[in-house]
């Protein structure tokens, strides 16, 4: 993993240090319409606030979000350009390095049915990830804690609450993620050898043969298939969880008189707000460990 970042950074610096920029400005920009938020239902729920100061704090929270959302449409844009731009970066190294070493009768040069695989899918899956790499574990990590530190300094047992949620969940992302890591490699593998043994008239492989590589293919994808959706189950099961906890605690907390109506329903909110970036970054987690495979598998090829 080192590696890769090393080499990423070396050959996308400029447009990264720019989403780097951008995703920073939008992680501080998602606490804030909580405030908004906070302070008008505060308002109407216990007086002292005016139609005036509705309308002021309704436009304050309308303009951080309109912002928040055009800079995440401009940085995902970027992020999918520079993505597309070392999809094909990928693929013009692999073909000048399988066209060299055929035009050299290099014997140890690779299998022409692997060089498909890797310009077509394993060179797309590869250069498309660099856009998102660094910007959304930044983005969204951020995101999360912006959120988090704006609850916690309302009410710090909400806080402590959504914290207890969430580092079980870790637990179950990272359990699970290595040996789904395995068998996406031996899929990688099982394909690459398939395509090979079609490609290859010199010695193919019988058809029947071929399907039970393609059996095996299947078998490897519904064990990937059963680690992912149980751990996304249980995830979901402690989201759900969270969401009553906050609503029994606060509800608790604001029968003792030890905190409002508005921070009860900003928890909740931001509750909402966290489980996205939560959700992407488990998704990243995941995309990254696959990638990290696809990458070592791709390595030699670019070299």
């Amino acid at each position: 993993m080192p590696e890769f970042y090393r080499l990423l950074w070396r050959q996308t610096k400029p447009t990264q240090l720019l989403l780097i920029g951008l995703s920073l400005a939008i992680a501080v920009l998602a606490a804030v319409p909580l405030y908004f938020q906070q302070m008008l239902i505060n308002g109407l729920a216990y007086g002292g606030i005016s139609l005036h100061q509705v309308l002021v704090l309704g436009a304050q929270y309308a303009a951080a979000a309109l912002l928040a959302i055009g800079l995440k449409l401009y940085l995902q844009y970027r992020s999918a350009m520079l993505g597309e731009t070392i999809v094909r970066r990928i693929r013009g190294r692999i073909l000048s390095n399988h066209a060299r070493k055929r035009y050299a009768g290099d014997a140890n040069r690779t299998a022409d049915g692997t060089v498909v695989s890797m310009l077509t899918s394993e060179a797309e899956n590869v250069g498309l990830f660099v856009g998102e790499a660094i910007t959304t574990p930044l983005l969204e990590f951020g995101t999360l804690l912006s959120v988090l530190v704006f609850i916690t300094m309302s009410e710090p047992l909400l806080g402590a609450f959504i914290v207890a949620i969430a580092v079980p969940q870790a637990v179950i992302v990272v359990a699970v993620q290595g040996p789904v890591n395995t068998l996406v490699k031996r899929r990688l593998e099982l394909m690459r050898t398939a395509a090979d043994r079609t490609v290859d008239a010199a010695n193919p492989w019988p058809e029947a043969t071929i399907l039970e590589v393609f059996d095996d293919v299947f078998r490897t994808r519904r064990r990937i298939h059963i680690r992912k959706l149980s751990s996304k189950a249980a995830l979901n099961a402690l989201a759900a969880l969270g969401v009553v906890g906050i609503l029994v605690l606060g509800g608790w907390l604001v029968l003792r008189g030890e905190t409002d109506v508005g921070t009860v329903v900003a928890a909740l909110t931001g509750m909402s707000r966290i489980d996205r970036p939560w959700k992407t970054l488990v998704k990243f987690y995941r995309s990254l460990g696959m990638i990290m495979v696809r990458y070592g598998m791709l390595a030699d090829a670019l070299a």
